[in-house]
């Protein structure tokens, strides 16, 4: 300040100070401090300086942003060229549809290494591709009952562990004509065992609420004669350690159970494969995509199909019991991803059902 008055006299006054890194002196890294200082000889002289001062600061910040989008562009790019150009539309129809850009850019190099420049240049290259990409939807026939058959419903909260369970519950018992029991696990929620005992009292069948994991293993002793035993569980913070480890002790008390792993399909991809992990430590047999009424894109499920190594058995597609669930079909869910709301098949199906034909 001292220098600056010296400088410019007795009235002068800092106007900017920025401060600048990088410089280095005999190997050593310094800061140092840029100032900007005048004399106010008026309002309107001081509001010029710091609005050059707000125009350069904008321009850096500007030549900033440009250096970063041209960064983050040219990765991009470069994947893109490495597709035969009549791949490329479909890679972005895929990406619109919610796809991660790696899974679909994996999925079409690998057609494309499969195919003949013939191939590649076929009018109706469409139809080739969506029978490719039906090569990844991984889905698996459902649930068989009898001999005594245990499946435990596992997944985060509000998912709709309770009420599928009611649902496969219902499906079983009036329509198939089997003998179901069901056992619940879900002690942190009063409201949740008193929803299961209404679907049990409605279906007509057993129902146990067990507090331990050596309850539980009594209790599937006791529904030995049971075609279909079906377990509830607690929805539950897949990062809590802790509580994945009291589900696993309860699951762990017979190597009988088959575990599905229940997935909202509108959760973020990178989180639904988190999720998956944190369960995989109790062994997942099967996956159920839950709520895909409420989505509004479905590349989720072929972003699970391609990286993870267990089958879908189920979806899940509102909340009426016993309706809204339908064994996972591969073509119905690749017409998802692709057709989005106009793939949605239960739509169309309720509509048929309404007139009296059911062909589908």
């Amino acid at each position: 300040m001292a220098r600056i008055k010296l400088d410019l006299g007795p009235e002068a006054k800092i106007l900017f100070v920025k401060e600048i890194t990088g410089r280095r002196f005999f190997r050593k890294s310094v800061k140092s401090l840029e100032v900007i200082a005048g004399v106010e000889e008026s309002s309107s002289s001081v509001d010029s300086a710091k609005l050059e001062m707000i125009r350069w600061e904008l321009k850096e910040l500007k030549d900033a942003v440009k250096t970063m989008g041209f960064k983050a562009q040219a990765p991009a790019v470069a994947k893109d060229n490495m597709l035969h150009p009549s791949l490329r539309d479909f890679k972005e129809k895929l990406c619109e549809a919610g796809v991660e850009e790696e899974v679909a850019l994996d999925i079409l190099k690998d057609f494309q290494e499969r195919s003949t420049e013939q191939d590649l240049s076929d009018q109706n290259i469409e139809d080739s591709l969506i029978k490719h990409v039906l090569r990844y939807a991984d889905v698996f026939g459902g649930i068989t009952a009898g001999d005594n058959k245990i499946v435990a419903f596992i997944g985060p909260t509000g998912v709709g562990k309770t009420t599928t369970v009611a649902k496969l519950a219902a499906h079983f018992s009036l329509m198939e004509r089997k003998r179901v029991a069901f056992i619940t696990i879900d002690t942190y929620r009063i409201a949740a065992v008193d929803q299961l005992k209404t679907y049990a009292e409605i279906i007509g069948i057993p129902i146990e609420v067990v507090f331990n994991p050596q309850e539980l293993l009594a209790n599937l002793n006791k529904n030995k004669d049971k075609d279909l035993i079906l377990i509830d569980t607690a929805g539950s913070n897949p990062f809590d350690a802790m509580r994945m480890e009291d589900l696993k002790k309860f699951l762990g008390q017979s190597p009988n159970i088959e575990t599905h792993l229940l997935m909202n399909i509108s959760t973020r991809p990178e989180d639904l494969i988190e999720i998956y992990n944190c369960y995989n430590v109790m062994k997942i047999h099967k996956v159920i995509l839950t709520k895909l009424d409420e989505a509004k894109a479905y590349g989720n499920i072929l972003n699970l199909s391609y990286k993870i190594d267990r089958p879908i058995s189920y979806v899940t597609t509102g909340q009426n019991v016993p309706d809204d669930i339908e064994i996972a079909d591969a073509y119905h869910l690749m017409q998802l991803v692709l057709k989005g709301e106009e793939g949605r098949w239960w739509s169309k199906k309720k509509e048929l059902e309404k007139q009296g034909n059911l062909s589908l």
